[in-house]
């Protein structure tokens, strides 16, 4: 269950802050992890604190442990260059986590149950370039290593028979394309955020299998009076050739499609688009309310409006830095799949 806790913002009204550092204690609760603790945190600093447009470069991460002997631990490195000329973006994580493995596809009634472990090992990076303003190509590289730790010796993980079941190393390059017209990348409050992603995943650089994979994030942010604003974001990922189970789109995060459990439903394609309504309360108190809606499917011919996956929610939040609206959030979210709770730092996009 790999998850990530990012984004950004610069009010243009005030002066941006040179620097803040923010731990947060984590604790929640899954039926497949038990409860989990530790801490999160995000560090930011600003070398050019008199420039409104220039963006804070960012260090955040996060380790847990849970009563079921899950770990997760991940650090996130977000370094501008310049005037935002240029960017640099690492991930590096590692994962020991309890999960369930429901089977491929979309349909509920066809899912299993499984429990199933991995010891996951995760490098991703990037260097971007400016070609013209607030646009930004450059390579990018995506290594996973998944070994079995534990399974079911009775079950289809340990038979074999779904490519990368026994475990797997994915490695693969390719170029990413960044179009960001953001007023802020803490709390957007108007603008556009575009991330495309093709890669190819091959033996030559280090990887057991051969497939191609392609990443579409649009987030669209619009200001409303008040301090109210409307987020939209839609994602579509799509593979192509000998796709491992484990990297294979996956619907439901604390990001996308919150209120259903990650991975329950994943398939070669995936597609989804949510909304959220976020508004100021009072003091430092703020709300929002979210819906999403999304798919997944193993063929574009397969693509169904039948059996849409839905998911909404409401949240709370408490704004850690004034003068970078750095928010903590709590979401509740409802899905057919059960109620599920989300604290963490930052908004979902």
């Amino acid at each position: 269950m790999a998850e990530k806790l990012y984004s950004q913002t610069i009010d243009e009204n005030i002066k941006a802050s040179k620097d803040g550092f923010y731990p947060v204690p984590v604790l929640f609760y899954l039926p497949s992890t038990g409860y989990s603790f530790g801490v999160a945190f995000l560090y930011y600093n600003n070398p050019d604190p008199d420039n409104p447009d220039r963006f804070p470069d960012i260090i955040g991460g996060y380790g847990t442990y849970s009563t079921k002997k899950q770990i997760q631990g991940s650090v996130r490195v977000n370094r501008f260059f310049g005037n935002n000329d240029s960017r640099f973006d690492l991930e590096a994580s590692y994962y020991h986590t309890p999960d369930t493995f429901w089977g491929i596809g979309p349909d509920p009634s066809t899912k299993v149950s499984e429990n199933v472990t991995y010891n996951q090992y995760r490098i991703k990076l990037d260097f971007l370039a400016s070609v013209i303003k607030n646009f930004y190509v450059g390579p990018y590289f995506w290594f996973e290593k998944f070994s079995l730790a534990d399974y079911d010796p009775d079950g289809v993980i340990v038979k074999g028979d779904l490519l990368g079941s026994l475990g797997v190393t994915t490695s693969g390059l390719g170029l990413e394309l960044i179009l960001d017209h953001r007023d802020s990348l803490f709390f957007p409050t108007k603008g556009i955020f575009t991330d495309m992603k093709g890669l190819y995943f091959n033996k030559l650089v280090g990887g057991d299998v051969n497939f191609f994979r392609f990443d579409l994030d649009i987030r669209y942010y619009i200001g409303i009076a008040n301090g109210q604003v409307l987020a939209l974001n839609t994602l579509f990922n799509s593979t192509a050739g000998d796709v491992p189970i484990q990297m294979l789109p996956k619907l439901g995060s604390h990001q996308m499609m919150r209120g259903y459990p990650m991975g329950k439903y994943l398939d070669k394609n995936l597609w989804t688009v949510q909304a959220e309504y976020r508004r100021p309360l009072f003091w430092r108190i703020g709300a929002s309310a979210f819906i999403g809606v999304g798919q997944v499917f193993p063929k574009f011919s397969e693509f169904s409006l039948s059996d849409l996956k839905i998911a909404g929610g409401m949240g709370l939040r408490y704004m850690l830095d004034k003068e970078q609206h750095l928010n903590v959030r709590l979401d509740i979210a409802q899905s057919r799949e059960g109620t599920y709770v989300y604290f963490t730092i930052q908004e979902a996009f």
